[in-house]
Protein backbone atom coordinates (compact mmCIF):
# COMPACT_ATOMS: atom_id res chain seq x y z
CA UNK A 1 0.00 0.00 0.00
CA UNK A 2 1.70 3.17 -1.13
CA UNK A 3 -0.18 6.99 -0.09
CA UNK A 4 0.59 10.07 -1.73
CA UNK A 5 -1.48 13.21 -1.06
CA UNK A 6 -2.25 15.80 -4.20
CA UNK A 7 -3.95 18.80 -2.82
CA UNK A 8 -7.05 17.61 -1.12
CA UNK A 9 -6.96 14.22 -2.88
CA UNK A 10 -5.73 11.13 -1.22
CA UNK A 11 -3.87 8.95 -4.32
CA UNK A 12 -3.64 4.98 -2.56
CA UNK A 13 -1.79 2.38 -5.04
CA UNK A 14 -0.72 -0.96 -4.15
CA UNK A 15 -2.71 -3.86 -3.06
CA UNK A 16 -5.41 -3.18 -0.17
CA UNK A 17 -6.47 -6.23 1.48
CA UNK A 18 -7.78 -7.16 4.91
CA UNK A 19 -4.17 -6.49 5.93
CA UNK A 20 -4.10 -2.70 4.92
CA UNK A 21 -7.88 -2.50 7.06
CA UNK A 22 -5.73 -1.00 10.49
CA UNK A 23 -3.33 1.38 8.31
CA UNK A 24 -6.71 2.77 6.26
CA UNK A 25 -7.96 2.87 9.90
CA UNK A 26 -5.49 5.37 11.31
CA UNK A 27 -6.01 7.27 8.21
CA UNK A 28 -9.41 7.75 8.45
CA UNK A 29 -9.01 8.74 12.20
CA UNK A 30 -5.85 11.23 11.80
CA UNK A 31 -6.38 13.41 8.77
CA UNK A 32 -9.39 15.36 7.44
CA UNK A 33 -10.18 13.69 4.51
CA UNK A 34 -12.49 14.91 1.88
CA UNK A 35 -11.92 12.89 -1.25
CA UNK A 36 -9.78 9.46 -1.95
CA UNK A 37 -8.42 8.00 -5.24
CA UNK A 38 -8.10 4.86 -5.40
CA UNK A 39 -7.91 3.80 -9.48
CA UNK A 40 -4.59 2.41 -9.33
CA UNK A 41 -5.50 -0.26 -6.35
CA UNK A 42 -6.35 -3.68 -6.16
CA UNK A 43 -9.20 -4.14 -4.08
CA UNK A 44 -10.81 -7.13 -2.07
CA UNK A 45 -14.08 -7.26 -0.99
CA UNK A 46 -13.49 -6.41 3.06
CA UNK A 47 -10.92 -2.83 1.21
CA UNK A 48 -14.13 -2.43 -1.00
CA UNK A 49 -16.49 -2.63 2.16
CA UNK A 50 -14.69 -0.08 4.08
CA UNK A 51 -14.50 2.59 1.34
CA UNK A 52 -17.89 1.54 0.39
CA UNK A 53 -18.41 2.97 4.12
CA UNK A 54 -16.47 5.86 3.73
CA UNK A 55 -18.07 6.95 0.68
CA UNK A 56 -22.46 6.29 2.09
CA UNK A 57 -21.59 7.32 5.90
CA UNK A 58 -19.00 9.90 5.72
CA UNK A 59 -19.17 11.36 2.40
CA UNK A 60 -15.82 10.95 1.24
CA UNK A 61 -15.28 11.33 -2.73
CA UNK A 62 -14.38 8.03 -3.81
CA UNK A 63 -12.70 7.44 -7.51
CA UNK A 64 -13.08 4.34 -9.00
CA UNK A 65 -12.64 2.37 -12.08
CA UNK A 66 -15.22 0.83 -13.58
CA UNK A 67 -14.23 -2.55 -12.28
CA UNK A 68 -14.26 -1.29 -8.96
CA UNK A 69 -17.56 -0.09 -9.44
CA UNK A 70 -18.66 -3.63 -10.01
CA UNK A 71 -17.24 -5.09 -6.81
CA UNK A 72 -18.77 -2.22 -4.97
CA UNK A 73 -22.34 -3.27 -6.48
CA UNK A 74 -21.59 -6.57 -5.45
CA UNK A 75 -20.11 -5.35 -1.96
CA UNK A 76 -23.37 -3.28 -1.48
CA UNK A 77 -25.91 -5.81 -2.94
CA UNK A 78 -24.66 -8.43 0.17
CA UNK A 79 -23.85 -5.77 2.86
CA UNK A 80 -26.20 -6.21 5.90
CA UNK A 81 -27.16 -3.80 8.00
CA UNK A 82 -26.10 -4.56 11.88
CA UNK A 83 -28.74 -3.75 14.41
CA UNK A 84 -27.01 -2.68 17.23
CA UNK A 85 -29.15 -3.17 21.11
CA UNK A 86 -27.49 -0.25 22.91
CA UNK A 87 -30.06 0.17 25.15
CA UNK A 88 -28.45 0.16 28.84
CA UNK A 89 -30.14 -2.64 31.11
CA UNK A 90 -32.29 -1.69 33.66
CA UNK A 91 -31.53 -2.64 37.46
CA UNK A 92 -34.49 -4.61 37.43
CA UNK A 93 -33.11 -6.59 34.59
CA UNK A 94 -30.01 -7.13 36.23
CA UNK A 95 -31.21 -8.48 39.29
CA UNK A 96 -33.60 -10.47 37.24
CA UNK A 97 -31.13 -12.35 35.65
CA UNK A 98 -28.97 -12.59 38.27
CA UNK A 99 -31.74 -13.95 40.49
CA UNK A 100 -32.28 -16.45 37.24
CA UNK A 101 -28.97 -17.88 37.06
CA UNK A 102 -28.67 -18.34 40.84
CA UNK A 103 -32.17 -20.28 40.84
CA UNK A 104 -31.00 -21.97 37.66
CA UNK A 105 -27.75 -23.33 39.34
CA UNK A 106 -29.00 -24.00 42.69
CA UNK A 107 -31.32 -26.36 40.75
CA UNK A 108 -28.73 -28.18 39.05
CA UNK A 109 -26.72 -28.21 42.34
CA UNK A 110 -29.24 -30.04 44.05
CA UNK A 111 -29.80 -32.16 40.93
CA UNK A 112 -26.01 -33.23 41.78
CA UNK A 113 -27.01 -33.67 45.56
CA UNK A 114 -29.37 -36.35 43.67
CA UNK A 115 -27.11 -38.33 41.72
CA UNK A 116 -24.41 -38.58 44.53
CA UNK A 117 -26.84 -40.16 47.29
CA UNK A 118 -28.23 -42.40 44.09
CA UNK A 119 -23.98 -43.59 43.81
CA UNK A 120 -23.75 -43.56 47.55
CA UNK A 121 -26.91 -45.98 47.75
CA UNK A 122 -25.44 -48.24 44.96
CA UNK A 123 -22.06 -48.77 47.41
CA UNK A 124 -23.99 -49.36 50.53
CA UNK A 125 -25.49 -52.55 48.49
CA UNK A 126 -22.70 -53.24 47.52
CA UNK A 127 -18.97 -52.01 49.35
CA UNK A 128 -16.80 -53.77 46.82
CA UNK A 129 -17.00 -50.99 44.45
CA UNK A 130 -15.62 -48.59 46.25
CA UNK A 131 -12.78 -47.05 45.59
CA UNK A 132 -10.98 -47.44 48.99
CA UNK A 133 -7.55 -46.53 47.86
CA UNK A 134 -8.82 -43.19 46.39
CA UNK A 135 -10.19 -42.28 49.17
CA UNK A 136 -7.59 -43.04 51.31
CA UNK A 137 -4.95 -41.45 49.32
CA UNK A 138 -7.17 -38.13 49.21
CA UNK A 139 -7.47 -38.41 53.09
CA UNK A 140 -4.37 -38.30 53.38
CA UNK A 141 -3.54 -35.31 50.76
CA UNK A 142 -6.51 -32.89 52.15
CA UNK A 143 -6.79 -34.22 55.65
CA UNK A 144 -3.21 -35.29 56.59
CA UNK A 145 -2.19 -32.30 54.63
CA UNK A 146 -3.85 -29.74 56.57
CA UNK A 147 -2.24 -30.66 59.67
CA UNK A 148 -0.18 -27.42 60.05
CA UNK A 149 -2.10 -24.89 58.54
CA UNK A 150 -5.08 -26.15 61.07
CA UNK A 151 -2.69 -26.44 64.28
CA UNK A 152 -1.11 -22.93 63.64
CA UNK A 153 -4.66 -20.90 63.23
CA UNK A 154 -6.65 -23.10 65.65
CA UNK A 155 -3.88 -21.98 68.50
CA UNK A 156 -3.80 -18.29 67.78
CA UNK A 157 -8.01 -18.34 67.33
CA UNK A 158 -7.76 -19.84 71.28
CA UNK A 159 -5.16 -17.48 71.99
CA UNK A 160 -6.71 -14.03 70.93
CA UNK A 161 -9.92 -15.18 72.12
CA UNK A 162 -8.32 -15.63 75.71
CA UNK A 163 -6.29 -12.57 74.99
CA UNK A 164 -10.25 -10.11 74.61
CA UNK A 165 -12.06 -11.97 77.12
CA UNK A 166 -8.67 -11.61 79.66
CA UNK A 167 -9.28 -7.82 79.50
CA UNK A 168 -13.16 -7.55 80.29
CA UNK A 169 -12.58 -10.53 83.14
CA UNK A 170 -10.18 -8.52 84.81
CA UNK A 171 -12.11 -5.44 85.62
CA UNK A 172 -14.58 -7.77 87.06
CA UNK A 173 -12.48 -10.55 89.09
CA UNK A 174 -14.09 -13.50 87.34
CA UNK A 175 -10.19 -14.67 85.63
CA UNK A 176 -11.54 -18.40 85.80
CA UNK A 177 -14.51 -17.50 83.43
CA UNK A 178 -11.75 -17.48 81.02
CA UNK A 179 -12.02 -20.83 80.83
CA UNK A 180 -15.97 -21.02 79.88
CA UNK A 181 -15.65 -18.85 77.36
CA UNK A 182 -12.68 -20.24 75.47
CA UNK A 183 -13.81 -23.71 76.01
CA UNK A 184 -17.41 -23.15 75.03
CA UNK A 185 -16.53 -20.91 71.78
CA UNK A 186 -13.51 -23.15 70.60
CA UNK A 187 -15.87 -26.44 70.70
CA UNK A 188 -19.16 -25.22 69.61
CA UNK A 189 -18.45 -22.86 67.06
CA UNK A 190 -14.91 -21.69 66.26
CA UNK A 191 -13.43 -25.20 65.65
CA UNK A 192 -15.62 -26.68 63.49
CA UNK A 193 -15.86 -23.35 61.68
CA UNK A 194 -12.83 -22.72 60.98
CA UNK A 195 -11.35 -26.21 60.15
CA UNK A 196 -14.34 -26.42 57.30
CA UNK A 197 -13.52 -22.71 56.44
CA UNK A 198 -9.87 -23.91 56.05
CA UNK A 199 -10.70 -26.56 53.97
CA UNK A 200 -13.12 -24.85 51.98
CA UNK A 201 -10.16 -22.42 50.57
CA UNK A 202 -8.02 -25.27 50.58
CA UNK A 203 -9.39 -28.30 49.55
CA UNK A 204 -12.55 -27.18 47.71
CA UNK A 205 -10.51 -25.22 45.21
CA UNK A 206 -8.25 -28.17 44.48
CA UNK A 207 -11.56 -30.31 43.80
CA UNK A 208 -12.78 -27.74 41.43
CA UNK A 209 -9.38 -27.35 39.72
CA UNK A 210 -8.58 -30.97 39.57
CA UNK A 211 -11.85 -31.91 37.68
CA UNK A 212 -11.89 -28.74 35.70
CA UNK A 213 -8.73 -29.54 33.86
CA UNK A 214 -9.74 -33.25 33.44
CA UNK A 215 -12.76 -31.85 31.68
CA UNK A 216 -10.47 -29.23 29.32
CA UNK A 217 -8.06 -31.95 28.75
CA UNK A 218 -11.07 -34.76 27.93
CA UNK A 219 -9.95 -37.03 30.50
CA UNK A 220 -13.61 -37.16 32.06
CA UNK A 221 -15.01 -37.91 28.13
CA UNK A 222 -12.29 -40.45 28.92
CA UNK A 223 -13.47 -42.17 31.89
CA UNK A 224 -17.12 -42.11 30.57
CA UNK A 225 -15.42 -44.27 27.39
CA UNK A 226 -13.78 -46.63 29.72
CA UNK A 227 -17.05 -47.20 30.94
CA UNK A 228 -17.19 -45.56 34.22
CA UNK A 229 -19.09 -43.10 36.11
CA UNK A 230 -17.32 -39.89 36.55
CA UNK A 231 -18.89 -39.66 39.95
CA UNK A 232 -17.73 -43.02 40.71
CA UNK A 233 -14.03 -41.92 40.22
CA UNK A 234 -14.02 -38.36 41.04
CA UNK A 235 -16.97 -37.47 43.46
CA UNK A 236 -17.68 -39.78 45.77
CA UNK A 237 -13.99 -41.07 47.34
CA UNK A 238 -13.57 -37.06 47.79
CA UNK A 239 -16.74 -36.75 50.05
CA UNK A 240 -15.85 -39.80 51.93
CA UNK A 241 -12.28 -38.92 53.01
CA UNK A 242 -13.95 -35.43 53.40
CA UNK A 243 -16.53 -36.62 55.75
CA UNK A 244 -13.73 -38.60 57.48
CA UNK A 245 -10.80 -36.07 57.39
CA UNK A 246 -13.08 -33.26 59.01
CA UNK A 247 -14.22 -34.53 61.99
CA UNK A 248 -10.87 -35.74 62.81
CA UNK A 249 -9.20 -32.21 61.87
CA UNK A 250 -11.76 -30.83 63.94
CA UNK A 251 -11.39 -32.48 67.71
CA UNK A 252 -7.39 -31.36 66.69
CA UNK A 253 -8.22 -28.06 66.26
CA UNK A 254 -10.40 -28.00 69.05
CA UNK A 255 -7.58 -29.14 71.61
CA UNK A 256 -5.16 -26.54 69.98
CA UNK A 257 -7.81 -23.63 70.43
CA UNK A 258 -8.00 -24.93 73.91
CA UNK A 259 -4.45 -25.04 74.83
CA UNK A 260 -3.74 -21.51 73.26
CA UNK A 261 -6.50 -20.10 75.44
CA UNK A 262 -4.42 -22.08 78.33
CA UNK A 263 -1.21 -20.47 77.44
CA UNK A 264 -2.70 -16.88 77.70
CA UNK A 265 -4.68 -17.77 80.85
CA UNK A 266 -1.62 -19.20 83.08
CA UNK A 267 0.59 -15.72 81.37
CA UNK A 268 -2.14 -13.32 81.38
CA UNK A 269 -4.53 -13.76 84.61
CA UNK A 270 -2.01 -16.28 86.53
CA UNK A 271 -4.75 -19.40 85.89
CA UNK A 272 -2.49 -23.17 86.32
CA UNK A 273 -3.16 -25.25 83.69
CA UNK A 274 -4.56 -27.62 86.53
CA UNK A 275 -7.04 -24.98 87.47
CA UNK A 276 -8.08 -24.70 83.99
CA UNK A 277 -8.48 -28.08 83.26
CA UNK A 278 -10.41 -28.90 86.65
CA UNK A 279 -12.64 -25.79 85.26
CA UNK A 280 -12.97 -26.90 82.18
CA UNK A 281 -14.39 -30.39 82.83
CA UNK A 282 -17.24 -28.34 84.06
CA UNK A 283 -17.70 -25.48 81.66
CA UNK A 284 -17.91 -27.78 78.51
CA UNK A 285 -20.39 -30.87 78.65
CA UNK A 286 -20.90 -33.95 76.24
CA UNK A 287 -23.73 -32.03 74.92
CA UNK A 288 -21.07 -28.99 73.75
CA UNK A 289 -18.84 -31.03 72.26
CA UNK A 290 -21.28 -33.69 70.37
CA UNK A 291 -23.10 -29.91 69.39
CA UNK A 292 -19.85 -28.89 67.72
CA UNK A 293 -19.13 -32.32 66.53
CA UNK A 294 -22.50 -33.13 64.77
CA UNK A 295 -22.03 -30.38 62.55
CA UNK A 296 -18.80 -31.82 60.90
CA UNK A 297 -20.43 -34.49 58.52
CA UNK A 298 -22.59 -31.27 56.99
CA UNK A 299 -19.85 -29.27 56.60
CA UNK A 300 -17.77 -31.56 54.89
CA UNK A 301 -20.19 -32.38 52.61
CA UNK A 302 -20.63 -29.08 51.55
CA UNK A 303 -17.29 -28.47 50.96
CA UNK A 304 -16.61 -31.32 48.92
CA UNK A 305 -19.63 -31.29 47.05
CA UNK A 306 -19.51 -27.84 46.07
CA UNK A 307 -15.83 -28.28 45.01
CA UNK A 308 -16.63 -30.80 43.01
CA UNK A 309 -19.53 -29.16 41.34
CA UNK A 310 -18.15 -26.20 40.15
CA UNK A 311 -15.76 -29.01 38.78
CA UNK A 312 -18.21 -30.31 36.35
CA UNK A 313 -19.25 -26.62 35.81
CA UNK A 314 -16.14 -25.60 34.10
CA UNK A 315 -16.43 -25.02 30.52
CA UNK A 316 -13.11 -26.63 27.86
CA UNK A 317 -11.34 -23.11 28.84
CA UNK A 318 -8.42 -21.77 31.00
CA UNK A 319 -10.40 -19.01 32.35
CA UNK A 320 -13.30 -20.94 33.33
CA UNK A 321 -10.93 -22.91 35.35
CA UNK A 322 -10.28 -19.74 37.43
CA UNK A 323 -13.89 -18.36 37.43
CA UNK A 324 -14.75 -21.63 38.43
CA UNK A 325 -12.13 -22.26 41.63
CA UNK A 326 -12.62 -18.60 42.68
CA UNK A 327 -16.48 -19.30 42.93
CA UNK A 328 -16.29 -22.85 44.65
CA UNK A 329 -14.17 -21.25 47.49
CA UNK A 330 -16.77 -18.61 47.81
CA UNK A 331 -19.91 -20.68 47.92
CA UNK A 332 -18.07 -23.04 50.14
CA UNK A 333 -17.58 -20.53 52.55
CA UNK A 334 -20.94 -18.92 52.24
CA UNK A 335 -22.74 -22.42 52.38
CA UNK A 336 -20.71 -23.51 55.57
CA UNK A 337 -21.79 -20.16 57.54
CA UNK A 338 -25.39 -20.66 56.47
CA UNK A 339 -25.69 -24.04 57.92
CA UNK A 340 -23.69 -23.08 60.95
CA UNK A 341 -26.70 -20.64 60.98
CA UNK A 342 -29.48 -23.26 60.81
CA UNK A 343 -27.73 -25.68 63.70
CA UNK A 344 -27.42 -22.54 66.00
CA UNK A 345 -31.26 -21.57 65.59
CA UNK A 346 -32.05 -26.02 65.60
CA UNK A 347 -29.83 -25.91 68.49
CA UNK A 348 -31.84 -23.38 70.18
CA UNK A 349 -35.02 -24.67 69.57
CA UNK A 350 -33.81 -27.99 71.12
CA UNK A 351 -32.46 -26.22 74.23
CA UNK A 352 -28.86 -27.49 73.44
Amino acid sequence: MELKKQKDTFIISGSLTYKSLPKLLELKKKENIKSIDIKNAALDTSAALFFLDLKEEDNIDIFTTDKQDRLFDIVKSNKKKSVYNVQKKSFFYKVGLFSYNKAYEIFLFLEFIGEIFVNIFKYIKNPKKLRFKAVVNDIERMGIGAIPIITIISFLIGVVISYHGSIKLKQFGANIFIVDLVGISVVREFGPLIVAILLAGRSSSSYTAQIGIMKVTEEVDVIETMGLHPFDVLVIPKILSMVVSLPILTILADIMGILGGLVVAYASLDITPYDFITRLNHAVGIKTFIAGMIKTPFFAFLVATIGSFKGFRTKKNVDSIGNNVTISVVDSIFAVIVADALFSILFSWAGI
